[in-house]
């Protein structure tokens, strides 16, 4: 099993029995769970954290074989374990979780609006599951590192933008931490997504966020598509209070 990871972030691997007794002194194979509990388990973690899932996105979440996933979600329905749900517009039965129910009432009932403005990792569950995020937010997305550069569309790691419960975007970004520069090398909105003022305060103070904690706290725009959102966003970014201005010779 894996013991720990050294400083240049190797696996170190060691025997079962000494990671398990370093990590639970009174560990004992006979408490080990068996495979069905197991997979109980992690469905059920998965749709507690999916907040709503259809049978073919929780497999992903914890890598799960997929195989028997829509009997066991079902049954786990039918003890009362997860509640039955159903997504407008589409046929097939869809789960919550108990801990969640409070929260999907609230949601239908129109008493909780998405406010926040985010800039996601390649690796964040929101769009880890790419085929649930092409599904659900209409957004289709793939890391571009391991595409050869005359070939790639929106750059080398480019990052989604989440605004307001949407995918809206995605944002080719660079830290120069010797510098101190937080550089946007180009940012890309999705087809058919207004610019309104509400969306160019919330890409700049996400911007601003993840400079500062990059530890680079001047942010530079170099594109956007489409081209005039550079302008505003640089407004934006300049009113942040107590931050360094965009370098403005740079910005178009």
């Amino acid at each position: 099993m894996i013991s720990r990871r050294d400083p240049n972030f190797h696996r170190v691997y060691d025997l079962r029995e000494c990671v398990l007794e370093h990590a639970l002194p009174n560990w004992e194979d006979g408490l080990a769970p068996t495979p069905e509990e197991v997979r109980r388990t992690l469905a059920l973690k998965a749709v507690r954290a999916l907040g709503v899932a259809v049978a073919r996105w929780v497999p992903d979440y914890f890598r799960m074989p997929k195989r028997g996933i829509s009997g066991l979600l079902e049954g786990l329905a039918g003890e009362g374990e997860l509640l039955r749900a159903r997504i407008e517009g589409w046929d097939e039965p869809a789960y919550v979780h108990p801990d969640n129910a409070a929260l999907a009432e609230n949601v239908v009932s129109g008493g909780l609006e998405p406010s926040r403005t985010t800039l996601l990792s390649p690796f964040d569950p929101v769009v880890w599951d790419r085929a649930r995020a092409s599904e659900l937010f209409g957004f289709e997305y793939r890391i571009e590192v391991y595409t050869p550069a005359v070939r790639r569309r929106y750059g080398y790691y480019s990052l989604p933008i989440l605004h307001r419960g949407a995918l809206v975007g995605r944002l080719d970004a660079k830290a120069h931490r010797k510098q101190g520069l937080f550089e946007v090398k180009a940012l890309h909105l999705e087809p058919g997504v207004s610019v309104d003022e509400d969306l160019v305060f919330g890409l700049a103070g996400a911007f601003r966020d993840c400079a500062a904690w990059h530890g680079t706290p001047e942010v530079l725009v170099n594109r956007s598509d489409p081209p005039d959102l550079a302008g505003p966003l640089r407004a934006a970014v300049e009113d942040a209070a107590g931050l360094p201005p965009l370098r403005q010779e740079r910005v178009r």
